[in-house]
């Protein structure tokens, strides 16, 4: 059986795999016949509790561990009869078990020869003994399915388990085999029987209603028929005597092949039975002649099966006949292959039979039949590489098998025409991607000498042109270089293929990556390559291409390379670590990181270059590059570790200078986290000081002393970082490199009681760091003695923690004291959350079993549990309260004469907040983050705390939790999660509850262990609303349930650890259960809608979790259904939560949602095909095409409800797409829903009709769409004559409507989306089409304005994809005749009927395009969108249109005057319709320029342009649109004409005018006059500099920034005359400006004003260089270094070099004081502070480094300047908040 590719189908039957593994799983039910048996070891078998039980019961009886030795005959005789009980029981259970069972398994092991030779003493069973239990077993079988013997005949499921679990009797089962060849002779009989069975149920499926899933089913049933008939005559068919039973098999089996609904498999097994049968009736011969006839596709499967029946001796006899079958075969693939599953269906087919054709070989002798073998060889070669690329996956991959195996048995023929078809097919030309691919597979078989003979094409154009461009070239010159190395000697490889990957990497067009992976294969497949690589001139091959080399070549070679590069070469790798290249960055460091050794010491080169990469790369904002950057620098790091480990076991020079450098590296990682550093810049240098501390851990090194002062304060300023995680780190390293913390106690309460939770969590890390330094300046005294004395030492385990919380426990209780009388005011003067977080985070230290031992520490414990729960209670009414955003507690005060402030954003003493109005963000934060600090404390004691129930059972007594408080502590998480209203309240007890019920699922005590089920059971039973009233009205019906959803997700998700999933079984099915509830069943109408809605919200959030991932996939059928029923609900809150689970439902099955394309098209991973979805979720299959029956019943009008409940279904079709294994395994095909979506697509709502008819453009295939699109024709061609036809006298009809819009809308659309699945490839369609719909077009104009807009977008669709000249002139006249309708006229209907008459000009616009007269289509533009005269001016869509269309085609076409005053990026800013886009495409090169020069030069266009430009002054409502008149004022700007403003003017328009929209065409205005300017003038040089300042801040779009480097460049290039003139502002606002590009946020931005500023560095010199593609802050230095050294000029006038420092430095100073440092002194009252922190603008520049760099560069230059060397360092003082260290 395995011979013949059979796929085991009894195990799928369209079900989830879920249903097969609890299959698998679950009990194997006790056989009929042993039921009432009396053994024992029945009952054993019965009551056996599991599966593993059961295999074990059925162990034990085959080996007879319970059987004691006979003591007599008698005994003997009762052992004999048990011995044969149970191996017949055995049997019977054997073929009772599912198939792949654990049972079935074991059974089969057991019956088998090694189980047999495994018996210890005296045997047991026998072979023969087995073998004929089993006999007995399959005859009780057969005899259940025999009409006559049972009461009742087995149903059709029944049928197939018996033919089933009898086929498997063929699948390596020996003894299986040998017994049911002995019983054939009961289950042939029953073959046709069954096959009738099924057969009629199919045949009859519409009479007995049969679903879709259980007709799939059926043929699945006949499929395992038909493969035990096969697998019968493939074993016994020579031992057979009688086949008169098989004969009406084979009559059923002709009709199954020949049923073209049948699925394909099944056909092919069908098709095979026939083969099969012939074979063994002796008509074989009579077959072949048959069949290697010409016959018609349903013939298709009988066909294709006599080639699988052929036996390797039968083609010296039927060789040619068998060739003539492939023939017909490849005829009939050629003439259907459009049809995908028939193209699928022949590639496995002959997939398979290519591997059966190497065997035929030793049977045939020279003559006609080995002709026709090898016509076989060459007709299937002929069918692979047609289809060796095609676009169906499983064709390509099975094609590309075919032509392997085809190739193999070719060269074992000698056939060697089969290799020259190969060589001819690739050198004629044709795909490029088949002929590479092929070719590649024909080297596998014959090397690559060959292919290089045959193929001179190969080294004359396709690997000159496509190397490094197309995968498949890349693929095949790897193969054959590969292969050439073992044929050539190296000089010849090297020329040849070497030089030529060389020749590659200069090329500019081709992808370096992709010829460096080249390179690499080529240095490994040769050594010797590396040195020809190195010898080659530098400019000859790109650096990274040395690079990699070098490390491709892990060689004694490669190493003294790496160190000649090191020393001698240095500065190129330098200049590679500042290049914006950043693959080549990252390869550079890796270069220097890795060495030939790990314990190679870092060499001072090494030290040097790392040293300049980290200077100039350490503050890289992208993630991705810091990322990999730091795995590099982790090289360098072990290596450092590896050498000390050497150091400190023999100490050494070279260790020590090891340890030197490990020191500096660690200073200068240190220095680097300076104030305004950015966070790349804080992260790498963070996570770096990091590794080499644990470095110095892991050693047991002193590190104490490694950081200075100022060092430390640097990391410690970084507590005050706005990242958690960035905060953490410091913390560890302070603990680790600061020998005594200085951190004083009341700046740290000051924190903790802070209105700012970041405040908060500084003061929590500054006291973690106080806890664990080594020493301590100040001691933490607690303000009351505690209330137990205590022990003599104190506390032994941890007491400074001990002290820090006792610390914390009085200021918190006086909180709770004062928020419990006056919460206003506790919430305003002294919040509880800070201490409560420094509380957990301290106790998030502790090792809890310590804790249990000291009094103390348990007594605080208790202590920290009560004030948690009080605090809960206080702040419990304001997160529970209907709105808590707005809460104000009563007591709180009202007085309307206090200052009103944002108290979170001030930090003021607690004498200014009592003069503050409390307000409700207060209260809010004070209780929310308080719920959250309790949440996390209870939860993380209950996690990690020794338990009182636990501790019992060991016999131990210290614990520190009692049961008492667990109760508590979990009734307290219930009552949380049921009540609170707040989502971050709610989310954070959520986290709590996880962690208790974590511990509670994994206790080994049974009344912890029990708790979360009850408690789901507690929550179910109140949702389902079982519980009394007053407990149900604890759920909040509002807030998408609160907190419900998160109380049980914490429930089932922590389970999971188990690995058991019992609870969300559990839950889903009952969650489930409400929502299928009939409506109507319910005694409360209001409660059942609650009830499913919480279930609804419940089940969103288990579908959202990703921890459960993949488990709720069994459920996600029901749950669609679920949801799509609740749609369909009159509670407005029941369809909401229905439309939030099917939205969360959608990106379980499809994913999260990608990005479109242009089009509009979903992405490829967001959709998925009909036949993967419908597997998963058959039930979804039968919903689905009831409800798209039901809708398509009749015209009837849906209501609301229905239709969003018909939406939403189409919704999910519409990313379903047809499968190429579509019909191939199953009915459930997406054509099913063909017909009734046509119907639907006809109904009277206009958007479900729109979504039906695009489903229907998915589903169709092109034969389908072909003949529908000509059945919708015919009709339009009938409506034509209806709508032509003059009303006859006297007709009874003649007030019955014409026009059915909705139908004939339908139609329309129907037209558009077949003709887009088409397009062209039916052009005698399209022509007709476009004969046919102008004329229906033109006479719907008066009926329904909205019906010929409809035909308009039809025809525009069509019109879209035709070339100039395509069309003949019959065709131009009719559609001419559309477009010679009065325009008023269309535009006064449209305007009555609120549509847009815009489909209309452009139907006019694609007309003129195909005109063949001159100058159409700008006559088009001029006469009808810019002169038009009329009864009523142009519509304001139709303005639109104009404008929109000229502004395209001259940003496009009409060459600019400056090089970058328009590129692409400009053209996807301004987002121009698709309309426009589609119609400037279809233009002709020749035509668009036409357009482009006539719209220059045309003084209509111009006036029209200066009209509406005016209208777009005046605003509304003469003004349709900003964004358009920004677009208008572009174009009147940009046409060669005379401006309407100078150049002046429009800089103040631009400093006046913040709209984005309106800088765009100003930009690109000013640049234009620039441009014409020869010299400007300096008035216009402050405006022009303030206006690019302007368009460089960082809140401006990207674009616009990028306009700003145009204009600083083309400013740029006259700074030096300005220089001379000594303009103080011009200077410095010039180079302000250039400093805050080097500075910007956006990489490429940077990347670009780098090169911009490199040039005009560069432009004095001559020739001038190209400039540099280097790093902005490289670039940054040199321009501030060469600027500075120009002012030398200027050097004795200190207040000009003062005032030009100023205005440098401006913009600086004031992002600088934006973002104080706030671990230094307290702000005043006026300080401004966010409640969180929040980043600017721009993350990446650091405004510190900035200041000190530009102060640096003046001191430097103007040393001598004492006065101006005061100034600065005043200016820094008083204007700028420094740290100490920085300071210094």
């Amino acid at each position: 059986m395995n011979d013949l590719g059979l796929r085991v189908t009894a195990i799928k039957l369209c079900s989830h795999p879920k249903r097969f593994a609890e299959l698998r799983d679950a009990l194997v039910p006790v056989p009929n016949k042993w039921k009432a048996s009396p053994h024992s070891f029945v009952q054993q078998f019965a009551t056996a509790s599991s599966s593993a039980e059961q295999v074990n019961v059925i162990r034990t009886l085959f080996h007879g561990s319970h059987v004691q030795q006979p003591q007599g005959e008698e005994q003997e005789q009762e052992q004999e009869d048990r011995r044969l009980a149970v191996e017949q029981f055995l049997a019977s259970v054997l073929f009772a078990s599912p198939l792949k069972h654990s049972v079935r398994n074991q059974l089969i092991k057991l019956f088998s020869d090694q189980a047999l030779a495994k018996q210890v003493g005296q045997p047991q069973h026998t072979k023969p003994q087995l073998v004929a239990a089993l006999r007995e077993a399959l005859r009780e079988m057969a005899g259940t399915v025999s009409p006559t013997e049972p009461p009742q005949p087995l149903t059709h499921d029944q049928v197939n388990d018996v033919f089933v679990s009898a086929n498997a009797c063929l699948q390596n089962f020996a003894y299986g085999r040998e017994a049911l060849g002995h019983e054939l002779h009961s289950f042939l009989p029953l073959l046709s029987m069954a096959l009738e069975r099924y057969w009629q149920d199919i045949s009859n499926s519409a009479v007995l209603e049969l679903s879709p899933t259980r007709l799939n089913e059926l043929y699945l049933f006949v499929q395992n028929v038909l493969r035990f008939h096969v697998g019968v005559l493939s074993e016994w068919g020579d031992q057979l005597e009688s086949g008169a039973s098989l004969l009406p098999v084979q009559v059923v089996a002709e009709k199954v092949a020949r049923h073209s609904d049948t699925p394909w498999d099944v056909r092919s097994i069908a098709g095979l039975v026939i083969g099969k049968n012939t074979r063994f009736f002796d008509r074989f011969e009579d077959y072949l002649d048959k069949w290697s006839k010409a016959m018609p596709i349903e013939y298709l499967p009988i066909q294709a099966a006599a080639l699988s029946v052929l036996l390797p001796e039968d083609y010296q006899r039927y060789g040619s006949r068998a060739a003539d079958i492939v023939d017909r075969l490849m005829d009939l693939t050629a003439h259907e292959g459009s049809v995908n599953n028939v193209l699928v269906y022949m590639a496995k087919h002959f997939h398979g039979y290519s591997k059966c054709l190497g065997a035929p070989v030793a049977h045939l002798s020279a003559g006609p039949q080995r002709q026709g073998y090898e016509r076989i060889l060459y007709a299937m070669q002929r069918f692979a590489l047609a289809n060796i690329c095609s676009p169906t996956d499983s064709v390509r991959h099975m094609c590309g098998g075919i032509f392997m195996q085809i190739l193999q048995h070719g060269q074992a023929c000698g056939l060697a025409g089969l290799f020259e078809e190969v060589y001819v097919r690739f050198e004629d030309g044709g795909s490029l991607a088949a002929g590479c691919l092929a070719v590649e597979k024909l080297v596998g078989v014959q090397g690559a000498r060959e292919a290089i003979r045959h193929c001179p094409s190969l080294f004359g154009s396709v690997f000159p042109k496509y190397l490094g461009v197309d995968d498949a070239v890349d693929s095949l010159f790897r193969a054959m270089m590969v292969a050439s190395r073992k044929e050539q000697s190296f000089e010849d490889w090297r020329e040849q293929w070497l030089d030529l990957l060389l020749e590659a990497t200069q090329d500019n067009t081709k992808r370096l990556s992709a010829i460096e992976g080249l390179i690499t294969q080529a240095v490994k497949e040769e050594p010797q390559t590396l040195r020809h690589i190195w010898m080659q001139p530098d400019t000859s091959v790109p650096f990274s291409t040395t690079l990699t080399a070098i490390l491709s070549a892990r060689n004694e070679e490669s190493s003294e390379l790496r160190q000649v590069l090191l020393v001698e070469h240095s500065q190129r790798l330098r200049e590679a670590l500042v290049g914006q290249d950043d693959h080549l960055r990252l390869l550079t460091l890796r270069f220097v990181g890795a060495a030939a050794r790990p314990s190679e010491p870092v060499s001072a080169e090494e030290r040097a270059i790392i040293g300049f990469y980290l200077k100039h790369n350490i503050n890289n904002p992208s993630a991705h590059i810091r990322q990999l950057g730091f795995g590099h620098m982790l090289k360098v790091v072990r290596r450092i570790e590896l050498c000390l480990a050497e150091h400190r076991k023999r100490p050494s020079a070279t260790g020590a200078d090891q340890m030197a450098y490990l020191r500096s590296l660690m200073a200068l990682l240190a220095d680097n986290l300076f104030h305004s550093a950015n966070y790349g810049r804080r992260w790498l240098s963070l996570r770096l000081l990091q590794s080499c501390t644990l470095l110095c851990s892991r050693l047991d090194m002193p590190m104490g002393d490694i950081l200075t002062a100022s060092q430390a304060e640097r990391v410690e300023a970084c507590l005050w970082d706005s990242y958690e995680h960035n905060k953490l780190v410091a913390a560890q390293l302070l603990i680790k490199l600061q020998p005594c913390s200085r951190i004083v106690p009341d700046r740290v309460m000051e924190l903790l009681q802070s209105l700012r939770p970041p405040d908060s969590l500084t003061g929590a890390y500054l006291l973690q760091v106080h806890c664990q330094a080594q020493e301590v300046e100040t001691q933490l005294v607690a303000a009351v003695t505690p209330p137990l004395p205590l022990p003599e030492g104190g506390v032994r385990y941890q007491p400074r923690i001990y002290a820090a919380l006792q610390w914390c426990l009085q200021p918190l209780r006086e909180a709770l004291a004062l928020a419990t009388t006056n919460l206003a005011e506790g919430a305003k003067l002294s919040p509880m959350y800070g201490l409560l977080l420094a509380s957990r985070h301290l106790v998030e230290l502790l090792a809890m079993e310590e804790l249990a031992r000291e009094p103390l520490w348990r007594r605080y414990v208790q202590e920290l549990v009560d004030v948690c729960m009080a605090i809960s209670e206080v702040v419990l009414p304001v997160v529970s309260s209907v709105a808590p955003e707005g809460y104000l507690p009563e007591a709180s005060d009202q007085e309307t004469d206090q200052q009103v402030a944002n108290v979170l954003r001030r930090r003021l003493d607690a004498e200014a907040l009592r003069q503050i109005q409390t307000t409700p963000q207060m209260v809010l934060l004070c209780a929310w983050r308080s719920i959250k600090e309790v949440s996390n404390i209870l939860g993380g004691l209950v996690e990690r705390s020794p338990l009182e129930q636990e501790q019992a059972e060991k016999d131990e007594h210290t614990y520190l939790l009692s049961g008492g408080q667990l109760t508590a502590i979990g009734d307290h998480f219930l009552l949380l999660l049921a009540e609170i209203k707040h989502r971050g309240a709610f989310e954070q007890a959520y986290v709590g509850f996880s962690m208790l019920c974590r511990r509670f699922w994994h206790s080994d005590a049974a009344a912890l262990n029990q708790l979360p089920a009850a408690w789901v059971n507690e929550a179910l039973d109140m949702i389902q609303g079982e519980q009394q009233q007053q407990q149900k009205s604890r759920l909040c019906p509002t807030r998408r349930s609160a907190g419900i959803p998160y109380m049980l997700q914490a429930l089932v998700c922590s389970e999971l650890k188990l690995g058991t999933h019992n609870t969300l079984h559990r839950c889903m099915n009952r969650l489930l259960k409400v929502c299928e509830t009939p409506r109507g069943d319910s005694a409360a109408g209001a409660a059942g809608g609650a009830a499913r809605c919480h279930a609804l919200n419940i089940m969103r959030a288990l579908f959202r979790s990703s921890e459960l991932a993949d488990l709720v996939g069994e459920f996600v059928a029901r749950g669609i259904i679920c949801t799509l029923d609740g749609l369909l609900a009159t509670d407005w809150a029941e369809q909401n939560s229905a439309s939030l689970l099917l939205a969360t439902l959608v990106v379980r099955v499809f994913g999260v949602e990608r990005p479109r394309d242009d089009a509009g098209e979903l992405h490829v991973r967001n959709r998925m095909t009909g036949r993967i979805f419908f597997t998963r979720y058959p039930e979804l299959y039968n919903y689905f095409s009831k409800g798209l029956a039901k809708a398509a019943l009749g015209p009837r009008a849906l209501n609301g409800v229905q239709k969003i409940h018909l939406q939403s279904m189409l919704m999910l079709l519409s990313r379903l797409y047809p499968s190429s294994l579509e019909g191939a395994e199953s009915t459930l095909k997406l054509s099913n829903f063909v017909p009734d979506l046509l119907k639907i697509s006809l109904c009277a709502d206009v958007l479900t009709r729109e979504k039906a008819a695009a489903v229907v453009g998915i589903f169709v295939d092109d034969r389908d769409a072909f003949v529908r699109l000509r059945h919708i024709l015919v009709q339009m061609m009938v409506l034509h004559g209806r709508l032509k036809a003059p009303p006859l006298q006297g007709d009874a009809f003649k007030d019955v409507p014409i026009l059915r819009h909705n139908r004939i809308h339908g139609q329309e659309l129907l037209m558009l989306e077949l003709y887009r699945r088409l397009r062209w490839s039916r052009p005698n369609l399209v022509r007709t089409m476009l004969k046919t719909l102008p004329q229906v077009t033109v006479h719907l104009l008066d009926r329904s304005v909205f019906l010929f807009n409809g035909m308009l977008e039809v025809l525009v669709a069509i019109l879209e994809d035709v070339a100039p000249g395509q069309l003949d002139e019959e065709v131009m006249v009719e559609l001419r005749q559309v477009y010679q309708l009065t325009p008023g006229r269309i535009y006064s209907r449209c305007q009555e009927e609120r549509l847009s008459p815009k489909i209309f000009q452009i139907f006019g616009l694609h007309l003129h395009r195909l005109d063949h007269s001159c100058g159409a289509a700008m006559s088009h533009i001029v006469e009808d969108l810019c002169n038009f005269s009329g009864p009523m001016p142009l519509p304001m869509a139709i303005e639109e249109l104009n404008g929109e269309l000229l502004l395209y085609v001259v940003l496009q076409d009409l060459p600019p005057l400056h090089s970058d005053l328009v590129n692409a990026g400009d053209v996807k800013v301004l987002s121009f319709s698709s309309d426009i886009v589609r119609y400037h495409r279809a233009l002709t090169p020749d035509q668009r320029q036409e357009l482009a020069r006539g719209i220059a030069s045309s003084p209509s266009v111009h006036v029209c342009l200066r009209r509406m430009y005016e209208w777009g002054q005046q605003g509304p409502p003469k003004c349709w649109s900003l964004q358009l008149a920004g677009r208008i004022g572009i174009l009147q700007l940009l046409l060669p004409i005379d401006p309407i403003i100078d150049l002046g003017r429009l800089l103040e328009i631009g400093l006046e005018n913040g709209a984005a929209h309106v800088h765009f065409g100003l930009v690109l205005a000013i640049k234009r006059l620039m441009d014409r300017q020869a010299e400007l003038s300096q008035p216009i040089w402050v405006l022009l500099l303030e206006y690019a300042q302007i368009l460089s801040y960082a809140t401006q779009p990207v674009y616009l920034r990028h306009k700003a480097i145009g204009l600083c460049e083309r400013i740029g290039s006259e700074i030096g005359e300005q220089l001379c003139l000594g303009d103080v502002e011009i200077l410095g606002r010039f180079a302000r400006l250039v400093l805050l590009l080097l500075v910007d946020d956006d990489e490429g931005l940077r990347n670009d004003a780098a090169v911009m500023a490199d040039q005009m560095l560069r432009q004095r010199l001559h020739p001038q260089p190209e400039p540099k593609k280097i790093l902005a802050n490289v670039v940054f230095t040199e321009f501030l270094r060469h600027f500075i050294a120009s002012l030398e000029r200027y050097g004795s006038d200190s207040g000009f070099l003062m005032r030009l420092f100023n205005i440098i430095v401006e913009p600086f100073l004031l992002m600088a004081q934006e973002t104080p440092v706030q671990e230094h002194g307290s702000l005043g009252e006026d300080g401004d502070v966010d409640l969180f922190d929040k980043q600017g603008c721009n993350l990446y520049c650091e405004t510190l480094m900035v200041i000190r760099e530009v102060a640096d560069g003046f001191k430097e230059a103007f040393e001598q300047d004492t006065a101006l060397l005061g100034s600065i360092e005043k200016v820094l003082r008083t204007r700028v908040v420094w740290s100490r260290s920085e300071w210094d």
